[in-house]
C-alpha cells in the first residue's frame, strides 16, 4: 500500500499562527515504483509531490547520505513518516553529515533535528517547535527583502 504523507513546513508549522507557505509538499512511500527507482520529484499548482521507494530505514538513510540532497532530510524528521518507516531518533543521525548543506530556507530543519536527538522522540516542545519556526520566518523575511533589492535586518 502506498502512504501520502504531508512533509514539509506545513507539517511542522501548519498550526502556528500566522503560517502561511504558498505550496503543500506530500511524501508518497511507493513500495513497487513504476519509472523511477528510489526518488522522483514532481510539482503542479502548488502541490509538490515527493515518491521515494518504501525500503528498510537504514537504506534510506543510506541512499539520502549518498544521493548528498540535504533537502531530503526534512521528511525523515516528520513524525508521521518515521511511524510509517519505523524510524527512531537514533536511526536518523546519520542524515546529520547532511545539515552543512541546507540552505537559508531549509535552517530551521537544524532546530528540528537537533529537538528530535535531544528529546529522542520525534515529538518537540512548544519552545522547541517556536524557535524552529522564527527561524523559518526569518529565513522568509530575508528571502523577500533580498527580491525587494535589499536586506532585511531585525534590530535587537
Amino acid at each position: 500500500m502506498n502512504e501520502k504523507i504531508l512533509v514539509g513546513s506545513r507539517a511542522f508549522f501548519g498550526d502556528m499562527e500566522g503560517f502561511n507557505s504558498k505550496d503543500r509538499d506530500y511524501l508518497l512511500l511507493v513500495e513497487n515504483p513504476i519509472g523511477f527507482r528510489w526518488r522522483r520529484e514532481s510539482s503542479m499548482r502548488g502541490i509538490c509531490l515527493f515518491e521515494y521507494l518504501k525500503e528498510p530505514v537504514s537504506k534510506m538513510v543510506a541512499r539520502t547520505i549518498q544521493s548528498g540532497d540535504a533537502l531530503c532530510v526534512g521528511k525523515f524528521l516528520v513524525k508521521e513518516v518515521a511511524n510509517v518507516i519505523g524510524a527512531l531518533p537514533k536511526d536518523i543521525l546519520p542524515l546529520e553529515v547532511l545539515l552543512p548543506k541546507l540552505d537559508t530556507k531549509h535552517e530551521y530543519e537544524k532546530i528540528i533535528f537537533a529537538a528530535i536527538q535531544e528529546n529522542q522522540s520525534f515529538d518537540l516542545t512548544d519552545a522547541q517547535k517556536k524557535a524552529a519556526y522564527e527561524i523559518y520566518l526569518s529565513a522568509r523575511k530575508q528571502s523577500t527583502n533580498k527580491h525587494k533589492g535589499y536586506v532585511y535586518q531585525e534590530t535587537k
